[in-house]
């Protein structure tokens, strides 16, 4: 039996994040939800994978129509039940009866595992909202219920119409990482590739990949694949590497800049206006956790393939 009522509407609401830090982990927390959907007073336990390894902080869910403390917790997995197995932290919040996101600090951080899997706990006041999006082609995520404060756990459940909305929020913003070897030019350049951030979802960070030291006044390109694979550039002589591995897909081509037969030449790329041009473009749709493997490219006649290529870039997706 479904432990929530009947939905009465589809509304869209857009409210401030009742915790003001980026959320690591996210699960249908668009504006859209369903209204009317009133819950019973147990606990929730709703199923998801951790999509990176981070420190989870701080816990939200969208609720209201109750004027009540209610509590959120994460509890680890018990894979021979499939059911929630104990809980790691938890934290309170005051709600009230307008619908939005409420938040709660984490008791203690919790350290989740990339590929895990772990229940996001809710102690629900009956007749509270419930966080459920609108109805969609495919089923929700899985839960369950405890009617004793998860001494135990009831039926799991996956309804089409039971998407339900959380966020979580953590220590989640490394920065991107280097590796493979910049290969030296016929002017003893060695081009370096960064970037500002990593790239996130909601195109609301700013991730600006730049490549400095490149040889001056010289073309180029940046481009991108979904894996690594370090291996020489040319069979025989040359210290360049391609780093990414096959297939890629790249930037328009660019002048450097700077000086002739110095290093003072750049290349740049703006990963979120490039995506946004190209919504098609390898990798798309992205998703959380997701890496991109980035290097740069550009002219340089008297090296092997008349080319010189910089190190690479490890980016991974946040929300």
């Amino acid at each position: 039996m479904r432990l929530v009522l009947a939905a009465l509407a589809f509304l869209s609401l857009v409210t401030p994040p009742a915790l003001a830090q980026t959320p690591c982990h996210a699960e249908n927390d668009g504006p859209n939800f369903t209204d009317g959907v009133s819950v019973s007073a147990v606990y929730f336990a709703f199923q998801f994978t951790a999509p990176a390894s981070f420190t989870a902080t701080g816990l939200e869910v969208f609720t209201g129509e109750t004027n009540a403390t209610q509590s959120l917790g994460l509890w680890s997995h018990n894979a021979a039940t499939n059911r929630p197995l104990a809980a790691l932290s938890s934290g309170s919040m005051s709600v009230t009866s307008t619908n939005q996101w409420y938040g709660a600090q984490l008791a203690g951080n919790v350290s989740l595992t990339g590929g895990q899997t772990y229940w996001f706990v809710w102690n629900a006041v009956g007749g509270g909202q419930a966080p459920v999006d609108v109805p969609m082609a495919t089923l929700g995520q899985p839960y369950c219920a405890s009617t004793n404060g998860g001494a135990t756990w009831g039926n799991l459940f996956q309804f089409n119409d039971r998407h339900w909305k959380f966020r979580i929020y953590g220590s989640c913003t490394s920065a991107p990482t280097g590796y493979c070897t910049a290969g030296t030019t016929t002017n003893g350049c060695n081009a370096e590739i960064s970037a500002s951030a990593n790239p996130s979802l909601s195109g609301a960070t700013a991730c600006l990949i730049t490549i400095d030291d490149v040889e001056g006044q010289k073309s180029g390109i940046v481009f991108y694949g979904l894996g690594a694979l370090p291996q020489a550039w040319c069979s025989s002589g040359g210290s360049s590497f391609l780093c990414v591995k096959a297939p890629t897909a790249r930037s328009s081509a660019a002048l450097s800049g700077g000086t002739s037969g110095a290093c003072d030449g750049s290349l740049s790329l703006d990963w979120n206006a490039y995506q946004s041009a190209n919504p098609g473009s390898l990798g798309s749709p992205f998703t959380v956790g997701q890496k991109v493997y980035v290097q740069g490219w550009f002219r340089d006649p008297p090296a092997c393939k008349s080319t010189s290529l910089s190190n690479a870039l490890e980016m991974t997706y946040v929300p």
